[in-house]
């Protein structure tokens, strides 16, 4: 399992960090080729110092900004050395309010209804494998922080960055489901019904009554009748 967490980040920062600010990028379909996402993390030290800054992009497997909001906070989290004290700042409430429902507190079953359960689920694994002492805060967003701005124009640079490379997630859930060799990180109950929905309209599609080949002498009128 401690294979896995390293899998995630192979970037090591000292126990001086004691801030870490985060934030991810997501360009949808309508202002982009593809949709894209990117995110972003800038350590501060105790002195308050930029001590290193990461930036990459991630692959666009059930897009969102959440989503590249939550892995900006994972992969910052694996990066921490065991027993670290940190404070995250985010300017993402959705982010802190599902922390406090799905990581600061108990597991629920619900969690697994959310999009993204695989990754918190990781986020879980990584703080309690390494002992960390996590504290979210709220960052204005626009509020004209150099910080929040510094990592936030680094997330949008990781788009059009050709040197970098998309990092796939290593999901640490004890439980994975996978479709096509793809991880389902989404309500299960809900893909399974579509994936039904969609083999039966196909099967509707393929049949005879639908192929442009097929003569009108083929269709039974008497069952068109109601």
């Amino acid at each position: 399992m401690l294979n896995q967490v390293s899998r995630i980040s192979d970037i090591q920062l000292p126990s001086s960090v004691s801030t870490l600010y985060i934030d991810g990028s997501f360009f949808p379909p309508s202002s982009h080729l593809t949709p894209s996402m990117a995110y972003a993390w800038t350590a501060i030290d105790s002195d308050s110092f930029i001590f290193e800054s990461h930036y990459n992009t991630i692959p666009s497997l059930f897009p969102s900004a959440l989503r590249s909001e939550i892995f900006a906070l994972l992969h910052g989290l694996d990066s921490l050395l065991k027993y670290s004290k940190i404070t995250v700042a985010t300017d993402c409430a959705q982010l802190i309010s599902l922390w406090s429902t799905y990581v600061d507190a108990l597991f629920i079953s619900k969690m697994l209804k959310e999009f993204n359960h695989l990754l918190w689920s990781s986020a879980r694994a990584i703080i309690s494998q390494k002992n960390l002492e996590v504290t979210l805060i709220k960052v204005p967003a626009h509020a004209d922080d150099s910080l929040n701005n510094h990592v936030d124009d680094l997330a949008k640079a990781a788009h059009t960055d050709s040197r970098l490379s998309s990092i796939s997630p290593a999901f640490l859930a004890p439980c994975i489901l996978q479709f096509n060799s793809l991880p389902v990180d989404m309500n299960i109950r809900k893909f399974i019904g579509d994936i039904f929905d969609a083999k039966s309209l196909l099967t509707l599609a393929l049949l005879p009554r639908f192929n442009l080949n097929s003569s009108i002498p083929d269709i039974d009128w008497a069952c068109t009748k109601f």
